[in-house]
């Protein structure tokens, strides 16, 4: 290569160079914005956003029942875990009934089998006994508990 051609070169590439540095300047400086002004323009956005929400929510007739809702469970003590109560999981679900209480442990009859559950796994809403497990869990850990005998 000539001398001239490499100067040439050497020259489009500084010149390409400095054109991509310049494009990336372009706007305004971060953090040189008038926070005022965005602070407003956002609490007006979202003030509109909730308003569009909150006109779209349904809102109860006067002729319906004011909803029941459960308390939170909290652990159960033995004067709880009676015999025929009747068990739930985490998400209300009926899992089975007391079947028997022993010192080690309470015998819940799903319908199909009667397994032993540690007491401490129990709890008591509003409702009544609540195993803390979900449905589907327990009836895995019923699976394994049969295939291990």
């Amino acid at each position: 290569m000539t001398g001239s051609v490499r100067y040439f070169l050497a020259g489009t590439a500084l010149a390409l160079v400095a054109g991509e540095a310049s494009a990336q300047v372009a706007g305004p400086v971060p953090g040189s914005g008038d926070s005022t002004a965005i602070s407003s323009t956002n609490r007006d956005t979202n003030a509109q956003y909730n308003r569009l929400i909150g006109a779209t929510d349904a809102k109860p007739s006067k002729g319906d029942a004011p909803t029941v809702r459960k308390s939170t469970p909290v652990a159960a003590t033995a004067a709880d875990i009676t015999v025929g109560r009747p068990l739930r999981d985490v998400n209300g679900v009926h899992i089975g009934t007391v079947s028997q209480v022993d010192p080690d442990g309470v015998i819940v009859d799903t319908g199909t089998t009667k397994i032993k559950v540690p007491a401490i796994g129990f709890g008591k809403d509003s409702e009544g006994l609540v195993l803390n497990l979900t449905a589907s869990r327990f009836n895995e850990l019923i699976a394994k508990a049969h295939a291990a005998d």
